[in-house]
């Protein structure tokens, strides 16, 4: 890999109007969380200014770095990549100042953590069975996610998920010694045990990932110095107004996606799919929900509002 010389780490804050090739920015995008690669803006094109898109400017820093050289390098593979709830970059560049920046071209809504606090937690679920069957496509086209990233995870313009495909790389080749996969490191809370102690990231890493993405969307998280960490503890102490058996069952399918042991965990993102979508249908659907009279409060109506916001 050649490398790419970088002036030190900087803030990477830019004035709406700021010109970056033919787009210019709007305003910086809130994304919830403390610590991560760089800042989301969103943009339009200078010219036809109903094209949209989403500018990652970067941190000037080895990991800034190694998201540009991991770009180039997968950057034709990745134009390929194709699914409804997926965004890949289709551009990229610096910033006067030297700051590394990707562009992701179209409408892509917002990131979903600030918008969390008003989401049932039907809705919640539903999103991870999107984002799950988004990647059980992405694995047919030869990728996996091997970096989980919660800033990386956004609400479309339609109310779906939509997976800005940073963190995507090609799914390592397990009989080649040389194929070890390529991965920068995902937020620290989301890599898998064996991933830490240096092995390539693999389709039950990627769903240890997915099962602290989903404790946090459904637990909620602590901010720490190295970005968000989905809370610990039972699925009841966030939602005490559910069926116990409904809080059992949520709280192994947690546990069983994000087991220590890669043989323990449950079988990729498809069996998380699988598994969210059983838990669903032991519950209302939203065309029960909308038959109820608003005075009514049904039981399942009180457990499905969203808690008050964690992190």
């Amino acid at each position: 890999m050649p490398n790419l010389s970088l002036p030190p780490p900087a803030a990477a804050t830019l004035d709406a109007d700021q010109v970056l090739g033919v787009w210019r920015l709007d305003n910086p995008l809130p994304d919830g969380e403390q610590a991560h690669a760089g800042q989301w803006y969103s943009a339009h094109h200078g010219l036809a200014t109903t094209q949209k898109a989403a500018v990652l400017v970067l941190s000037r820093s080895d990991l800034g770095a190694g998201v540009m050289l991991r770009y180039a390098d997968q950057a034709v593979d990745l134009a390929r990549l194709q699914h409804p709830h997926i965004a890949v970059p289709s551009d990229s560049g610096v910033t006067p100042d030297a700051h590394p920046y990707l562009i992701l071209q179209g409408e892509h809504g917002e990131p979903l953590l600030p918008r969390l606090h008003g989401l049932a937690l039907r809705e919640r679920i539903e999103l991870l069975v999107q984002l799950c069957e988004a990647l059980r496509s992405a694995h047919q086209q030869g990728w996996l996610l091997a970096e989980v990233d919660p800033a990386m995870i956004w609400i479309g313009p339609d109310g779906g998920v939509r997976l800005m495909g940073l963190g995507l790389a090609r799914i390592p080749d397990p009989t080649d010694p040389f194929d070890r996969g390529l991965s920068l490191g995902a937020a620290p809370a989301f890599l898998a045990p064996e991933c830490r102690n240096g092995e390539p990231p693999s389709l039950a890493s990627e769903v240890y990932g997915l099962g602290a993405l989903a404790r946090l969307l459904i637990c909620g998280w602590e901010d720490t110095p190295k970005g968000p960490a989905p809370r610990r503890g039972s699925v009841a102490e966030t939602w005490p107004q559910m069926h116990e058996q409904q809080q059992l069952k949520l709280d192994n399918l947690l546990r069983s996606s994000m087991a220590e042991s890669p043989e323990l965990r449950t079988r990729g993102a498809e069996g998380l799919a699988d598994d969210l979508r059983e838990w669903l249908s032991l519950n209302p659907s939203r065309a029960t929900a909308a038959a109820e009279s608003p005075r009514a409060s049904p039981w399942w109506k009180r457990w499905l509002r969203p808690a008050p916001p964690r992190g």
